[in-house]
């Protein structure tokens, strides 16, 4: 179980990570970002929106920072949890009212919301949890990794990032075009 731990870490902190860099690696590519997300962000009245894209951000890069700890793998995925739902919850909500909103959650976007991004979600979800599950379900004995099965799970994690990132580009070239 220690592996697909390893892979879930990095299949999970890449992702947020890329994520990160791409809403704050310009000035135009924030500015973007912080619009989608006044679009995307559900009317909270106790929350002022102009707070969601700093907390998102700030969470993000928290969930990659925890993940890369040992000691804090744990709080990392709680916390991708959270935002993961709350993305989704937001897109499953535009998606719903057939709003076409661009979500920037990579950077610049032309692309509106749709069910990839929830499937997308979804998926990162779903490795969230099982990361859960696996530093709080399981009785943690301290085993010696061996190098070779260490660098499968990086591989694994590493593709499944990529995956998950390269998404909408290859939707993108499998629509039929029209």
């Amino acid at each position: 179980m220690e592996y697909v731990l390893v892979c879930c870490r990095l299949l999970v902190g890449v992702v947020f990570v890329v994520s990160v860099a791409g809403k704050v690696r310009t000035r135009g590519a924030y500015v973007s970002f912080r619009a989608a997300a006044g679009e995307l962000a559900p009317r909270l009245p106790l929350v002022p929106r102009a707070l969601v894209p700093p907390v998102v951000v700030a969470g993000e890069l928290a969930v990659a920072v925890l993940l890369a700890v040992p000691s804090t793998v744990g709080a990392g995925f709680v916390v991708a949890v959270v935002l993961l739902a709350a993305f989704t919850v937001a897109i499953a909500t535009a998606v719903r009212l057939r709003r076409h909103v661009i979500c920037n959650c990579f950077g610049p976007s032309s692309t509106p919301v749709g069910p990839g991004r929830l499937v997308h979600n979804g998926a990162l979800l779903v490795v969230s949890l099982a990361g859960v599950v696996l530093c709080f379900g399981t009785a943690s004995a301290s085993v010696a990794l061996e190098p070779a099965g260490v660098v499968a799970a990086a591989v694994i994690g590493l593709v499944g990032a990529a995956s998950v990132l390269l998404a909408e580009d290859v939707t993108e070239l499998l629509r039929p075009l029209v």
